[in-house]
């Protein structure tokens, strides 16, 4: 029996052991500690050449795999504000706990 063009056998490698899906940019671990450190208080954490919204949703929604933990703590806002010296978009960034959030 001849094989189709493009077949052949094959044993497949090994699972890869590496971490999948896409690395946080934005609100990376690093930057999550020093919002954590000091809660309530405002960041400029990036910037950008055009407003964000899905990676926005997915840190003040807490599905981000860095901060998914932290719901039960507090959460993150984030605010974005066109800068006009630098004709980008400011990403500005706090975390507010359970505690301070009715205030």
């Amino acid at each position: 029996m001849t094989l189709p063009n493009g077949m052949y056998p094959a044993t497949p490698p090994p699972v890869s052991t590496s971490e999948r899906g896409k690395k946080p940019s934005l609100l990376t671990n690093e930057v999550a500690q020093i919002l954590l450190a000091n809660t309530n208080t405002w960041y400029v954490i990036g910037k950008s050449d055009k407003w964000i919204s899905g990676v926005k949703h997915n840190i003040e929604s807490m599905t981000q795999r860095n901060i998914a933990h932290l719901a039960a703590v507090g959460r993150f806002v984030i605010k974005q504000r066109k800068n006009t010296d630098t004709n980008m978009v400011d990403i500005y960034c706090k975390f507010i706990t359970k505690d301070n959030e009715e205030e």
